[in-house]
């Protein structure tokens, strides 16, 4: 098998936000016009799945905050989702991570530290 690398003129992705303690603090990715392409969750929880839960806003969010989009990573493994047209915001994108699907004040952080990962271009 022959493996070339190239280098694209024109990347979809221009910035990468990579977040290696994942938990119930709400954190901001990007603010203003993004489109979101990709979303890399690492769970390296043997007994917890969790739930990256992310918000369309910049800044002042809680997790009693209600979440946009809600992205699911089992136990012990890795995801990833990707959004062949993207995922657009022109406000920014706020997110935490739980051991619940819900939000609220029932939050729960993970155990261990989540890595999550987002890939996004400014419009």
């Amino acid at each position: 098998m022959a493996v070339t690398t190239s280098t694209a003129s024109n990347p979809l992705v221009t910035t990468v936000v990579t977040d290696t303690d994942a938990d119930i603090t709400v954190e901001t990715v990007v603010s203003g016009n993004q489109t979101l392409y990709a979303v890399e969750i690492t769970n390296p929880n043997p007994n917890e799945s969790v739930y990256v839960h992310m918000i369309n806003a910049a800044s002042n969010s809680t997790t009693a905050t209600q979440h946009n989009t809600q992205l699911f990573c089992p136990a012990a493994s890795s995801v990833h989702y990707y959004m062949p047209t993207g995922y657009l915001t022109s406000t920014g994108i706020q997110f935490y991570c739980s051991t619940s699907a819900g939000g609220g004040q029932s939050a729960v952080s993970p155990t261990e530290d989540v890595t999550v990962k987002f890939g996004c271009t400014a419009r």
